[in-house]
This record gives structure tokens, sequence and C-alpha cells, in this order.
């Protein structure tokens, strides 16, 4: 009776499990798929200029949004998942600590736009579409206090609302002639929708609102947090730095030439990052009782990332341009010959994807944040070296010359922690 007993708890977790990552995963391949979609609608509908200042305007932006977290998503999922009982005095302490990071994040978005010397209209787009940093950061911050109670479709509810809602308020702009303003406003009333959504249900979904302002407890958090928040913040700069510096150099319309390849480069990225995050637990238990078998797991991990990868950067390479057409337009043909070299990019993109499960389960994760910056640092560099003298061709080597040194140094770190 006891075993039986133990088997259908058993049974249960891994149900729930399985429940969860069902829910998480379907929610991020349907709410991808709906963005990418909607971006392709709008590289057709707003043509290259345009379409450059509003690719311009998101990767901008959406670098302050781990700004706004700083890493408390992460700290809610570690304390509360292992302590429910700690949910209303964590959640009334964080909410007023969050919305304040959100703030600081979108004055930080508008400062730094001025310091860089942005002209009055791109600072007004940027200031009407990081207003979603505000209500997104709620939404977030609700969602991981009902993860840690695996109660993950939420979160799936999220993604799923807030992009639907997005490319509905864009096209509703769009079909009414409103420009790019209310275009970009869409992704913000999006999000409050969202937000409110949350709010409005949240005793009914098992959330304790409170408002508590608590100083210790936010310097201790964030004590805690901090490193959780510069590995994130430095991962979404790393990825969008490209973008944004051929903005700085060449202006919207190589912007949106760019943009047009580079949002398949991060659709794609979606499918290493799924595979890593299946293999999380595995490696996490693994790293502390048999070192040995996730040594071996690790090296079939890369090799099947590298062979998947060979699937999906064919077309890519072999049909740049019938991509291009049929997805963007003739207007967007000149890109093409950034389509193969970002093809090279997302081969080390797939293959360093495992890598950071064994970083990130590794208890010495902070010795990693000088290599992090390293290829941070070298990024940047061959940014400012190629992207003034060869625009969108040189960013997109950029890309793919620090992705593989992004390769070597993750190894040399994982193979040292393996041994």
């Amino acid at each position: 009776m006891r075993f039986e007993g133990l088997s259908g708890r058993i049974y249960l977790v891994k149900s729930k499990i399985a429940k969860n990552t069902f829910f998480l995963s379907a929610s991020q391949v349907l709410s991808r798929a709906i963005g990418f979609l909607y971006v392709i609608f709008l590289a057709r509908v707003l043509g290259v200029r345009n379409f450059g200042i509003y690719s311009f305007t998101l990767a901008f932006v959406y670098n302050f949004i781990p700004v706004a977290d700083f890493g408390i998503e992460r700290l809610v999922l570690r304390d509360v998942s292992r302590d429910l009982g700690k949910a209303s005095f964590y959640l009334s302490r964080l909410l007023p600590l969050r919305l304040a990071l959100a703030l600081g994040a979108y004055v930080l978005v508008l400062l730094l736009a001025l310091g860089l010397g942005q002209d009055s209209q791109q600072i007004f787009y940027l200031a009407i579409f990081g207003l979603a940093l505000i209500p997104y950061s709620l939404t977030f911050l609700f969602s991981s206090f009902l993860n840690a109670k695996e109660k993950m479709k939420y979160m799936a509810f999220a993604n799923i609302m807030q992009i639907s809602l997005t490319a509905l308020f864009g096209g509703m702009f769009v079909f009414l002639k409103l420009g790019l303003v209310w275009i970009l406003l869409a992704y913000p009333l999006a999000n409050f929708l969202t937000a409110g959504t949350f709010v409005l249900k949240a005793r009914k979904w098992g959330l304790p609102l409170g408002w508590k302002i608590d100083i210790s407890f936010w310097k201790e958090k964030l004590s805690q947090s901090w490193i959780f928040a510069t590995f994130t913040i430095i991962s979404v700069f790393y990825l969008r730095i490209s973008l944004i510096l051929v903005n700085f150099f060449h202006g919207p319309e190589a912007t949106g030439l760019y943009g047009a390849p580079f949002k398949f480069l991060e659709a794609m990225i979606l499918i290493p990052q799924s595979v890593a995050l299946a293999l999380f637990p595995l490696s996490s238990q693994l790293f502390s009782e048999d070192k040995q078998r996730l040594r071996s797991i690790y090296k079939k991990g890369l090799g099947f990332q590298f062979f998947s990868s060979l699937i999906f950067i064919s077309p890519l390479i072999f049909f740049p341009s019938s991509i291009l057409t049929l997805a963007y337009g003739r207007e967007y043909l000149s890109a093409a010959p950034v389509f193969p070299i970002l093809g090279i990019a997302l081969i080390f993109f797939f293959i360093n994807s495992l890598a950071g499960n064994v970083i990130h389960n590794s208890p010495q994760v902070k010795k990693f944040l000088p290599f992090l910056l390293l290829n941070l640092t070298v990024k940047i560099t061959l940014c400012l070296l190629l992207i003034p003298n060869w625009s969108i061709i040189g960013a997109a080597w950029a890309v793919a010359a620090a992705e593989s040194f992004g390769f070597l140094i993750n190894n040399y770190f994982v193979w040292r922690v393996l041994k």
C-alpha cells in the first residue's frame, strides 16, 4: 500500500511537470509564431525605412526588460517554490520594488537615448514603446509567483494574450492608417490590458496582493539577485547590439534591411533554447550526482544540436532571395547576402545553448561573469570595426565571429567545471 501511494505521488508529480512543460512550450511556440507573422506583416506595410525605425525602437527598449526585472523572477522561483507560505510576504514587498525598477528602467531608456544623441522624434518613439516596461514587469512578477506554485498555465496565458492583443491593435491601427506612433503604442496597450487582467483576477488565482515598503528586505534580495540580473542584461544586450549599431552608423533604412533576416535568427533561437530548457533539470541533478554521465550527455548534445542546426540553416544558405521575397517582398532583396552569414551564426547559437545549462548549474557560476563580459567586448569591438565600412554584411559577420568565439570560451569554462 505504501509503495502504491508513493508510485501514485510520483505519477502525479511527473504528470504535473509534463503539463506545465506543455503549457510553457506551446505558449512560447504560439506567441513566437504570432509575433513573427506580425513582424512580417509590419515589414511589408511600413516599408524599409519605417520598419528600421520600428526594429531599432524594439531592440533598444527590450534591452531594459531585464533591468526592470533585476533577477527578481528567478529569486521568486527559488525562494517561494521552497516555501509557498512566503508568497504573501514576498509579493507585498516585491510589488513596489518591481514597480520602482520598471520606472527606473523607463527613465534610463530616455536618458540613454538623450546621451547617445538620438533626435527628438526617435526619443518620442522610445517614450511611447517604453511604457510597456511598467505593465510587462507587473505581469511577469505575478506570473513568477504562480510559476512557483507550479501553475504555469497563467504565464502561458500572459505570453499569448500580450502578443495577440499587440497584433490585433497593430493590425487595426494599420487598417485605420494611423501611423508608426500608433503601431508602437499597440504593445504598451496590450501589456496594460494583460497586467490589468492579472490584477483583477489576482485573488481568484491565489495571488495575495499587498503593498509594503521594506528597504532592508529590498537590499537583501537585490544583493542576492544581482548576479541573475547581470547575466540576463548582458545576454540580452549581446543579442541585439549589432542591430542597434547598424542604426547608429547607417540609419533606419539599413536597420530595416538588416532587421528582416535578423528576425529569422531571433525566431530560430527558440529551437535550441527549448532543447536546453528540457535538459536543464537533468543537468542540475547530474552536476552534483554524476559528472561523468553529464559530460557524456553534453558531448552527445553538442553533436545533436550541430546536426539539427544544419537542417534549419540550409534554406537560409541556399534560398535567401526566395525567403526574403516570399516573407518581406522584393524591397528587402538587398539583404539576401546577410542570410547565409547569420546561418553560420545560428550553428553556434544552437551548440552554445547547452553550455548555459552547465554554467548556470555550476556553483562557480559567478566566475563565468568575466568570460561573459569578454564575449560582449569582443562582439562590440567587431561591430565597431566591421559595421562602419561593411554595413549590414559587417554586422552579420560580427555576430557569426562573436558566437564562434563564445563557443570557445564557453566550452573552456564548461570542461573546467566538469573535471
